[in-house]
């Protein structure tokens, strides 16, 4: 399944590692990277209307609720002006 990972097909497997994914696939950082990424993901597939989030048990709700927060309180107001 490295195939869903890969921004280029030809690249090897083991160029699939834990820090390409982080930054090539997932969408994680602080508030201005998360928005950056999103706003390039936008400009890449020209558009989108939803964005989803995935969740993990986290070992304390604290963690989760606070990222939560970001996303909604900083992220969002990063990447308003985007349209559909």
């Amino acid at each position: 399944m490295l195939g869903l990972y890969k921004r280029n097909q030809d690249m090897p497997d083991n160029e699939v590692t834990p820090e390409y994914v982080m930054e090539n696939v997932w969408i994680v950082g602080d508030p201005d990277e998360v928005a950056a990424k999103i706003r390039a993901l936008h400009g890449e597939v020209g558009g989108f209307g939803v964005l989803l989030t995935m969740g993990h048990e986290w070992s304390t709700l604290d963690k989760w609720q606070r990222s939560m927060e970001l996303l909604a309180n900083e992220v969002m107001a990063k990447v308003a002006d985007l349209k559909y």
